[in-house]
């Protein structure tokens, strides 16, 4: 729920991140698959539709996407000599 987690979720997939209004998002998406389930909506993406809204949208900032996909790549790297140590 931190701006400064959701805006680092949108710079490091580089895709859109929206914040719903409801309070929590989580028993709400239960809910919505409940409602697909009980045959109140056709599809998830009714009950999406019927059931909650955006409070605001970040946006990736520019450049951010380079940076992250560079970290990552060292990530990998660093998981991939610890399991050549595992394995020694």
């Amino acid at each position: 729920q931190h701006p400064l987690t959701r805006q680092l979720l949108a710079d490091a997939c580089g895709l859109p991140v929206v914040t719903p209004v409801a309070e929590e998002p989580v028993i709400l998406g239960s809910a919505m698959l409940g409602a697909v389930a009980g045959g109140l909506a056709v599809s998830v993406i009714e009950a999406m539709q019927a059931m909650s809204a955006a409070r605001e949208t970040l946006t990736p900032s520019l450049g951010m996407r380079e940076l992250h996909a560079r970290r990552f790549a060292a990530y990998q790297r660093l998981q991939q000599d610890g399991r050549m140590l595992r394995d020694c």
